[in-house]
């Protein structure tokens, strides 16, 4: 069995094998077909792309051509794009540049016809308050129309200063004084000047119209300037007023003058606003009496003192015992003369307390001015800081304070200041030159005095002479 099995296990494997290298070589066989199929259809791919390439990269260069083209034109649309805009920046620049430049303009404008407006006389804005009501009216319908109604507004201000200039009569009505009573007239306006005259005989300058602060802060409109102030004549005398009413109903063609004010009006309000000493010191407070009180008592110590010491006639010669003199001198004289003592010691002592006591008559009162000299003023800045301290009150309490409270505290101030030191300066000089001679006076009492004890000392040395002179001979 075991042979036999060898046998068919032998035969088995050859028979394996020689199946298994058939199949290596139909394998070997096939893949050198497929290789084979690999390779031609290899061949015709590369042949179709090499058949294909050329066109395709022609393609592609056209494409690329296109490309770069396109290119060119989108960097020039850019710098279109970006030119176009920067112009229209620029533009648009320009633009709010010119609108402000404009709006500056009409605000130049608008400033020229409110400024013009108030220096304008209310008797002639009758005149053009109409036309200038009906321009201010386009006010409000955007900016070239604004600049068109003041453009025109400044003509007619061009248009009315030549007018004026050359002279315009015109009618109207003005307020006279006393009464205050409204009068038709005639207006004559010569340049800056204008003349006045009533149908009832009055005559003379027109008031100059200063408008308060926030009135003329107030921005022009048609119902504003259709409401002017009414014209105010200033009281003029009976010969300025009989001239300017024969000049103005004087024939135009004959030759007439009038009287001129160059102040304008100025010197009229100035005079009429002028404050006596009375109400000058009325709004001085209650500070300016104590101020008056001193002055007062100055003035009077000063005159007492001016006749006491000015009165006291000084000796043009030298002093002698056996002259005569006046005053003080002649009392120093009297008294040397009658010293019957030995001693010179005494008599020059003797004469300076009488010396010292006619200084204390003529020092005594005299401190009282310099004390006046010294309050006035520190009176006078009380004065000023409760004036001030008013003022400032007012303007704490009220935020819009009237301006004849805030005047009132401002005039307590200064005028308390200001009679202070016309109460001190005077004082302070007549304190000085009274101060002045009476030293001087001490002075020549003094070397006066000195001299009588000097002739008293030579009189009692020869008298002793003598003396000694008799008892040698006796």
């Amino acid at each position: 069995m075991k042979p036999l099995f060898f046998f068919y296990l032998i035969a088995l494997v050859a028979f394996s094998v020689g199946l298994r290298g058939q199949g290596i070589r139909e394998v070997r066989v096939s893949a050198r077909q497929d290789l084979q199929d690999a390779t031609r259809r290899l061949a015709e791919i590369r042949k179709q792309i090499e058949d294909q390439k050329i066109p395709i990269a022609q393609k592609v260069a056209s494409q690329e051509r296109s490309a770069a083209e396109k290119r060119k034109e989108l960097d020039r649309r850019l710098r279109l794009r970006d030119n176009r805009d920067a112009s229209l920046l620029q533009l648009k620049e320009e633009v709010q540049q010119n609108e402000g430049e404009l709006e500056s303009s009409l605000r130049l404008l608008k400033d020229y016809a409110r400024s013009w407006r108030q220096a304008t006389p209310p008797s002639e804005q009758f005149l053009w308050s109409d036309s200038l009501a009906e321009l201010l009216r386009k006010d409000d319908q955007g900016l070239q129309a604004s600049m068109e109604a003041y453009l025109q507004i400044l003509q007619l201000s061009i248009r009315t200063s030549k007018e004026q200039a050359g002279g315009m009569a015109f009618k109207g009505n003005a307020i006279v004084p006393p009464e205050g009573m409204r009068e038709e007239g005639t207006f004559w306006s010569l340049g800056p000047v204008i003349f006045f005259s009533g149908i009832e005989g009055s005559a003379g300058f027109l008031e100059k119209s200063f408008q308060s602060e926030p009135y003329s802060s107030l921005d022009l409109s048609a119902d504003f300037i259709k409401k002017p102030e009414p014209s105010r004549l200033l009281k003029a005398s009976d010969t300025t007023s009989a001239l300017i009413q024969s000049a103005l109903s004087a024939p135009p063609e004959s030759m007439t003058s009038v009287p001129l004010d160059p102040s304008l009006g100025k010197a009229f309000v100035m005079e009429g606003g002028e404050l006596t000493v009375f109400e000058e010191l009325q709004k001085g407070g209650i500070w300016i009496y104590p101020i008056l009180f001193f002055a007062a008592v100055s003035i009077l110590i000063l005159i007492f003192k001016a006749f006491q010491i000015l009165g006291i006639s000084t000796p043009y010669g030298p002093a002698k015992l056996d002259g005569s003199f006046s005053g003080p001198f002649e009392l120093l004289r009297k008294t040397a003369q009658s010293y019957q003592g030995k001693t010179p010691e005494i008599l020059e002592e003797i004469l300076f307390e009488q010396i010292i006591d006619f200084q204390v008559r003529l020092e005594k009162a005299l401190p009282l001015i310099a004390v006046t000299a010294a309050t006035a003023p520190l009176l006078g800045l009380l004065g000023t800081v409760t004036g001030m301290i008013d003022v400032f009150r007012q303007i704490t309490n009220f935020a819009n304070p009237e301006n004849s409270e805030l005047a009132r505290g401002i005039s307590e101030a200064l005028v308390t200041t200001k009679f202070g030191l016309v109460t001190a300066i005077p004082a302070l000089i007549a304190h000085a030159l009274l101060s002045r001679r009476v030293q001087g006076m001490i002075s020549k009492l003094e070397g006066f005095a000195a001299r009588l004890v000097h002739l008293k000392r030579d009189e009692t040395q020869s008298l002793s002479s003598v003396d000694s002179k008799d008892e040698s001979i006796l």
